[in-house]
């Protein structure tokens, strides 16, 4: 199943906790309900705990999640509809 066009980028791979998700949230509140957030972060950080659980308990949802052999993890989230 091909991965939905997300309607936004953010890369929060220097972005420390809790400022990652904050500017995560604010992106969420901008999109359209089932529009598609693309967020990158660093696997070995707090980051790739946090936003997922987060995510999950404001209601969006991670479409897909794909590391890249650099640690870098790419989410993809569509806002809850």
């Amino acid at each position: 199943m091909p991965i939905p066009e997300p309607k936004q980028t953010l890369d929060l791979r220097t972005t420390k906790c809790p400022l990652n998700f904050v500017k995560t949230k604010l992106a969420l509140e901008k999109l359209d309900a089932g529009d598609i957030l693309e967020v990158w972060i660093l696997l070995e950080s707090q980051s790739s705990i946090n936003i997922p659980q987060s995510i999950a308990q404001e209601g969006h949802e991670i479409i897909h999640a794909e590391t890249d052999p650099d640690q870098r993890q790419r989410l993809f989230i569509r806002k809850k509809g």
